[in-house]
């Protein structure tokens, strides 16, 4: 049974809510830290919009297949690019896709993409059974690029998941249409933090925790550390570290952004914990 099956409310009406039911909303990013400190849920039309979109495509909030967030203000409802590709194999009509190719001219393209610069574009083509050539889309970099940690790192696998987006998109427009990949909205800004996300962070910086000593991956890349004495004070997180892990789609991913937090000097005890709480969502996912 899908999560969306198990616990998201029938209609907007948070009186009607169960907890679970308000649990599944809260973590579906629905609702915010307002400004005063309080909780503050979407506006109903977003709410409404939110579950309607969960059972037309069918997708898992839980799982970060689907998401709402509010960037300055305005509500958004965003999807993972695991999201695209599962509702295009659900269609019935998805036939695979060309691989991805990055240029830095525009004129010669390759599919293997070496060099330290970010590429100026990539593109991707999507197949349909039903269609006699591929619905090919190009993502320029300078429109997509955002900045922050997963852009700097990754550059040319970011563009080519916008990509992607956009001809999983052009090539099912009535399954995606109105539905934008996290990757592809980095570029509006830094979103409003979820109260999840933000009470958390209140309560790392607040509470006294033994500062971590260099990081140890087990098995499954889950980051553990040992404890030292003589704890310094606890430096706030900073935002775009945090958007970047509670976005990622993977635990390769998740170790590669803790090994370039780790160099950049960014990591402190409150990142850690989210690193940690990340890997085990991601697990618990999987």
């Amino acid at each position: 049974m899908t999560t969306t099956e198990l616990a998201l409310p029938k209609d907007g009406n948070a009186a009607n809510w169960n907890d679970q039911e308000k649990a599944i909303v809260e973590a579906a990013g629905l609702v915010t830290k307002g400004r005063n400190g309080a909780q503050e849920l979407a506006p109903r039309a977003t709410v409404e919009a939110f579950l309607a979109h969960c059972q037309r495509t069918q997708l898992d909030p839980i799982a970060r297949q689907i998401y709402a967030i509010c960037r300055k203000g305005r509500w958004g409802i965003q999807i993972s690019i695991d999201g695209a590709r599962l509702i295009a194999e659900r269609s019935g009509k998805y036939a695979g896709q060309t691989p991805v190719e990055w240029t830095g001219d525009g004129q010669t393209w390759t599919e293997v993409w070496l060099d330290n610069k970010p590429p100026a574009a990539a593109r991707v083509g999507v197949h349909r059974a039903d269609f006699r050539e591929p619905l090919y889309a190009v993502a320029n970099f300078s429109a997509y690029a955002a900045g922050g940690p997963m852009w700097d790192k990754m550059p040319s696998l970011m563009i080519a998941k916008c990509a992607e987006m956009l001809a999983l998109r052009k090539a099912f427009p009535q399954d995606l249409s109105g539905l934008y990949s996290t990757e592809e909205m980095d570029q509006a800004g830094t979103p409003a933090q979820p109260a999840q996300q933000a009470q958390q962070q209140q309560t790392q910086q607040t509470q006294q925790q033994p500062r971590a000593a260099e990081p140890v991956a087990d098995e499954d890349g889950v980051i553990e550390a040992e404890v030292v004495e003589d704890e310094p004070e606890v430096r706030p997180v900073q935002q775009q570290w945090l958007d970047a892990i509670n976005f990622t789609p993977d635990v390769e991913t998740l170790r590669a952004l803790w090994a370039e937090a780790a160099e950049k000097g960014a990591m402190n005890d409150g990142l850690r914990a989210v690193f940690t709480q990340r890997s085990n969502d991601l697990k618990a996912a999987a």
